[in-house]
């Protein structure tokens, strides 16, 4: 990305810089080169360069946004590179390389069988190989450059394995023609190479640059290391860019500044669907700092995932907030869609629980159910819902753009820098490889950076001023309003219970907005308890609200529901809800029944369960599934929550007991920890205090002020984590661990004053008892 470049702003001018109002904060700034071809160090290979002091460089084609992918995926590729660790140096992939050239032929498909096969690369999601990366792995040089659907590490240890191999052998073929001995007579480890029968050595650094003028005969027999030859991978290792990050060195896409460079604040229709009828730019010409003004359109839905976001006006000015104070002082008029103005939640809501009436889409149909119910000596019923809910990131989107009659620079971070290349193409006229993506730290995103516009939008004020670098920074409110938003749901889930209390029918109805993502989870192929008789059903009406990816799809709604309903049916059986959630699964014909089982007999023991408990406090336990109704790659974990409830109403998560796979191995233990405790924080949040609404047409809390976010003291005080290993790979970690804490609040509540509330979030009820 280039270095940092010295400016004639001093420390004491620097801090002066640090300024806040109504929720952008700028803190310092970084000058960058523009992008140029990789590397002047010879490289090895296109992921790694090492350096004659034996600097290892490895390259990512993730965004970090702090799952640590910047270290697991150095550690996949360093794994079988077999180096140094503490001379390891991870850098951005090249977005406009990656345009340019395409991966070896013999990279692209992976080996072995599957995802019960040890010694093979998993079952990485190749879909259409869309070159965008938008679906699966596309073949060119960088491959899957997204960052989503917790797949660094699912979708690329193989290919960053092999990576890591071929140079490897590289480095061990060339000491073997330079000192003319057999390679199979070399070792390497820790960046040095012996020659086992006479002790000679050399270090990678000294032999790097012969390595890279030194082609593999036969890199298709190259093979990767199963988990049980793993030294480096499976180890606790502490994220590579912290130490920058503690003294401020990382770069975020916020931080960039260039020479001439001018700012861009913008405003968007707050109605989805929006545009602008008139705008009156004389009447801020003359403020200060103003250099110019434009309406934009409706970014293509081609370049937005099909979603329909607004058309806005964007204001030029020298300085960020003389753009803002000009953007807000400016006279728009809208022009909204009047049925998408006539939305508001009561309306939106009343409209998914009338389409739970309808037919739907069957998906699963087993046995008879309707005839079951009529038998049933018992009928349980339910209907729950979760609201609107977005991103709520740190980093307000952002972007800066140069474009040129012949090129296009883009300094942001994203999670998905190949989409950002080819709306930059696309928009701007020039071939994508004349468009250089320079990546930066992201401070948030949580699916696609919110798959909001915030690069369409700052490339086509950036094409309408070429030859000017152009810094477009989103307020806090334009930011809640220019992401996507996870889809407002409902589900009315129905059981017949027999004179035991067990299922002999269950009927799930789901109910989402028609382009909701994960329609389908949770619930689909077959029920994660038994029921003899089970049918399964999606429903959907539309909304204007686009909707997308939230720390995950459609787990941590439908496992609340899940969940929520296990607890009811047991306490309407009049039995304990592990053992209730054991005996279910046991009966099930799951292939990784064993595992769910193991997961929730070890969250058990962990927690005590079934010990005495004061007055106001309850446990209660709950199964979290990626994959389970498959045999194919599946991640599962079972948590026991310790939740106390105040006389008045105020809750506190006391301890959290987590039981989970590693599935063969995981990649780095200690970031999975990380992943797991700050998941517990994310839907604890949604589970007390986390909506949004809508009035007519549009979102209501756009800033924190409104939306809240917990405290500290709120946080539980114990989290144990306990990992087994299952025999399959493992299908991610970056999301849907931990939706539980949904469920078991709801369930702790009821243990403690009797009320049952099924609607999230739970802070809007009447939680006070005695």
């Amino acid at each position: 990305m280039g270095e940092n470049h010295a400016s004639d702003v001093n420390r004491r001018e620097f801090l002066a810089i640090a300024a806040a109002a109504h929720g952008a904060l700028i803190l310092g700034f970084w000058v960058p080169e523009r992008a140029s071809a990789q590397a002047a160090t010879p490289e090895v290979n296109a992921w790694i360069v090492i350096s004659p002091d034996d600097t290892v460089t490895i390259r990512i084609a993730q965004t970090e946004l702090g799952q640590g992918v910047w270290t697991s995926n150095a550690m996949m590729v360093c794994e079988e590179l077999q180096c140094d660790w503490n001379k390891v140096r991870p850098q951005y992939a090249s977005a406009n390389r990656d345009a340019r050239e395409k991966a070896p032929a013999w990279t692209l498909n992976v080996m072995g069988n599957g995802a019960t096969d040890p010694n093979g690369g998993g079952e990485p999601g190749f879909g259409n190989r869309d070159r965008t990366g938008v679906s699966g792995i596309p073949d060119s040089l960088y491959r899957r450059m997204r960052t989503n659907a917790a797949s660094s590490v699912k979708d690329g240890r193989y290919y960053l394995q092999l990576a890591g191999a071929e140079a490897r052998e590289r480095l061990l073929l060339a000491a073997a023609n330079l000192w003319s001995v057999p390679v199979a007579e070399l070792s390497a480890k820790d960046s040095i190479i012996t020659h086992v029968r006479s002790g000679r050595t050399t270090t990678y650094g000294k032999i790097a640059d012969r390595a890279a003028q030194t082609p593999h005969p036969n890199p298709e027999k190259i093979t990767i290391k199963s988990p049980e030859q793993w030294t480096l991978m499976g180890t606790e290792r502490k994220n590579l860019d912290v130490p920058d990050k503690v003294a401020g060195r990382i770069v975020y896409g916020i931080d960039v500044r260039m020479p001439g460079m001018k700012w861009a604040a913008v405003k968007a229709c707050p109605v989805y669907g929006g545009n602008v009828r008139s705008c009156n730019f004389d009447a801020i010409r003359q403020m200060p700092g103003v250099r110019s003004a434009m309406q934009f359109p409706i970014p293509d839905p081609a370049l937005t995932r099909g979603r329909i976001f607004s058309g806005g006006v964007a204001v030029v000015a020298d300085h960020w907030y003389q753009a803002r104070a000009a953007v807000d002082r400016m006279p728009i008029e809208w022009e909204t869609p009047p049925k998408n103005a006539a939305f508001n939640t009561a309306n939106m809501r009343d409209a998914l629980l009338a389409s739970l009436d309808q037919p739907g889409k069957v998906r699963v149909n087993e046995g008879n159910v309707d005839d079951a119910f009529a038998r049933g000596a018992k009928i349980v019923e339910a209907t729950y819902s979760t609201p609107y809910l977005p991103r709520a990131r740190m980093e307000p989107g952002n972007a800066t753009v140069l474009v040129t009659d012949n090129r296009v620079d883009v300094w942001m971070g994203d999670q998905s820098p190949q989409e950002v290349r080819f709306s930059a193409s696309k928009i701007t006229g020039i071939p994508e490889e004349n468009v250089y993506v320079n990546q930066c730290h992201l401070g948030g995103g949580f699916g696609r950076n919110g798959n909001g516009p915030q690069a369409e939008q700052a490339i086509m004020i950036a094409n309408a001023h070429r030859g000017t670098p152009i810094h477009l920074l989103w307020t806090r409110e334009e930011d809640f309003i220019g992401t996507t938003y996870r889809a407002m749901g409902m589900a009315r889930l129905k059981a017949a219970l027999d004179a035991d209390g067990w299922p002999i029918a269950l009927e799930v109805r789901t109910a989402m907005q028609e382009d909701g993502f994960g329609p389908e989870s949770s619930f689909d192929v077959a029920s994660r308890y038994h029921a003899p008789n089970y049918r399964f059903s999606n429903h959907t009406t539309k909304f204007h609200v686009p909707v997308g990816t939230r720390r995950g799809i459609g787990q941590a709604a439908h496992e609340f529901y899940r969940e929520s309903f296990m607890n009811e049916l047991a306490h309407a059986a009049g039995k304990d809800p592990y053992r209730y959630r054991r005996e279910l699964i046991a009966r099930t014909s799951l292939t990784y029944k064993d595992d769910m089982i193991k997961a929730l007999d070890i969250a058990a023991e962990m927690s005590g369960w079934g010990k005495t408990l004061p007055k106001g406090t309850a446990q209660c336990i709950a199964l979290e599934e990626r994959g389970a109704e498959t045999n194919r790659m599946a991640t599962i974990s079972a948590m026991v929550h310790t939740v106390s409830l105040s006389r008045d109403g105020k809750v506190k998560l006391e301890r959290v007991d987590i039981a989970h796979d590693t599935g063969f191995s995981l990649v780095n233990p200690l970031s999975v920890k990380k992943q797991l405790e700050g998941q517990i924080i994310w839907f604890y949040n949604d589970a007390m205090h986390q909506a949004n609404t809508i009035k007519d047409g549009h979102i209501v809390e756009n800033n924190f002020n409104a939306f809240k976010l917990s405290r500290i003291d709120e946080e539980p005080p114990e989290i144990n984590i306990r990992f087994f290993r299952t025999g399959h790979w493992l299908l991610g970690m970056g999301h849907d661990r931990a939706t539980s804490i949904q469920s078991a609040i709801a369930d702790a509540i009821f243990q403690i004053t009797g009320k049952r509330f099924r609607d999230l979030p739970f802070d809007g009820h009447d939680l006070s008892w005695g």
